[in-house]
């Protein structure tokens, strides 16, 4: 009786003639995910096409090469269907979109005293008006961002490293290409690396919080895209924080941070390291 082929896995089927990239996607990504992002750190383009580029460019583009490569049309397929998941509870829509705004309206009076809710009040319309157009734009963004971060690099390291190691693997690459974006947006590598020492644990901590939520919903990127991308909204100088309440930018990034780190180390100790992957269906092993 023949020996069963290889099990086919969240990217699809593992080709029959393995090659460099298919023997090393994880550093195939990497280098296409550098290669690509450091030089459009040199090219001249507005502020509002830079993040674009370097999210759909720099991220999604090499999971989506690198899938295609090693799985096919079948991996390309599932890594889409997972970044467009959107049938899932709604609790999780709600913990992406309204646990950061929420967080922060809690604690805005006991930082700041009852200015914040008086600006709110006075402020409401920009609600509809200036963070709900700053979301939008984030979430094109970042679940963009996340797909190749999240659906490709993270999913394949968890599947092959658990949950938690897999989450904090990732965050390694992923703060270093922020220090490039860093640098470029401070005109200074010394101002750029400073940002990325403030910015370390945050970021860490994202990783987390963000593997959690594509775990817990499903397997579905868009989650955690929509979660990021409220963080950046939240955070943002038109935002909920400065446009709606009137905080000031840096310590609301700040505040956001340290929310971020308290959610990281409560989810990782409340789950014991799974990050809720009990909750994904596994379909087989990604490609040795």
């Amino acid at each position: 009786m023949a020996e069963p082929g290889p099990a086919p896995s969240a990217f699809g089927r593992v080709s029959s003639r393995p090659s460099v990239v298919a023997r090393h996607p994880v550093t195939a990504y990497l280098v296409l995910v550098f290669a690509i992002t450091v030089p459009l750190e040199f090219v001249p383009m507005p502020d509002a096409a830079h993040g674009p580029a370097e999210n759909i460019l720099g991220a999604a583009v090499p999971a989506v090469v690198v899938i295609a490569l090693v799985s096919g049309r079948d991996g390309v397929r599932d890594l889409v269907h997972r970044t467009l998941r959107w049938r899932v509870p709604l609790r999780w829509y709600a913990v992406a979109l309204l646990g950061l705004p929420l967080v922060l309206l809690a604690l805005a009076p006991a930082l700041y005293g009852t200015a914040p809710l008086r600006t709110l009040t006075e402020n409401w319309p920009r609600v509809v008006t200036a963070y709900l157009p700053v979301l939008a734009v984030m979430v094109l963004n970042n679940v963009a961002e996340e797909a190749g971060w999240t659906g490709f690099l993270f999913a394949r390291l968890q599947d092959r490293r658990g949950a938690l190691r897999g989450a904090l693997l990732t965050s390694l690459p992923f703060v270093l290409w922020h220090a490039v974006s860093f640098v470029h947006d401070t005109g200074s590598l010394i101002d750029g690396l400073a940002v990325t020492g403030y910015f370390f644990l945050p970021l860490l901590a994202s990783r987390v919080v963000v593997a959690w939520l594509y775990n817990a919903s499903g397997a579905s990127v868009l989650i955690p895209g929509l979660f990021h991308a409220t963080f950046n909204a939240t955070g943002n100088p038109h935002g909920l924080g400065d446009a709606v309440l009137g905080l000031p930018y840096g310590e609301v990034q700040f505040v956001l941070g340290v929310v971020v780190i308290i959610v990281a180390v409560v989810v990782a100790l409340a789950t014991r390291g799974r990050l809720g992957a009990a909750a994904i269906r596994h379909q087989g092993s990604p490609p040795p």
